[in-house]
């Protein structure tokens, strides 16, 4: 497999594993003896604002398109910007639950949806470092 598609199938897995973490459960709580787990997809459901979640879908797809496309820097830029994203929900759970007595726990949704987010930065990463896309002279 040559470099570029190589470079390309990388950027696709982690749109993938960015795909599959919004159906994984994002987070476990026990809170006054009661267990709350929930998904991206799930609880965007519930609030009936399902057309939310693809707030988590644009930055992957951007950069699985910029790759398709042939063009290295965006895809870094939209990869960090999707762990910038997964940080975010990292510090609005702490924040939400600070000052209760909570056993909180973040789940597979949590750790594969941020692998995906790091897979994508890789990819632009190897594309960089490889010279994908460089046309030879």
């Amino acid at each position: 497999m040559d470099k570029n598609k190589r470079v390309q199938l990388i950027v696709i897995v982690g749109l993938v594993l960015t795909i599959i973490a919004l159906f994984l459960t994002l987070y476990k709580a026990s809170f006054l003896g009661e267990n709350v787990s929930d998904s991206i997809y799930n609880a965007y459901k519930s609030q009936g604002r399902t057309g939310t979640v693809f707030l988590f879908l644009i930055a992957p797809i951007l950069a699985t398109l910029f790759v398709l496309l042939k063009k290295r820097i965006p895809v870094i830029i939209f990869g960090l910007l999707q762990c910038g994203l997964w940080a975010l929900l990292t510090s609005t759970f702490k924040d939400e639950f600070k000052g209760y007595k909570v056993e909180f726990s973040y789940g597979s949704g949590f750790y594969v949806g941020l692998i995906g987010a790091i897979v994508i930065v890789v990819g632009g990463i190897v594309a960089v470092a490889t010279k994908a896309f460089k046309e030879e002279k």
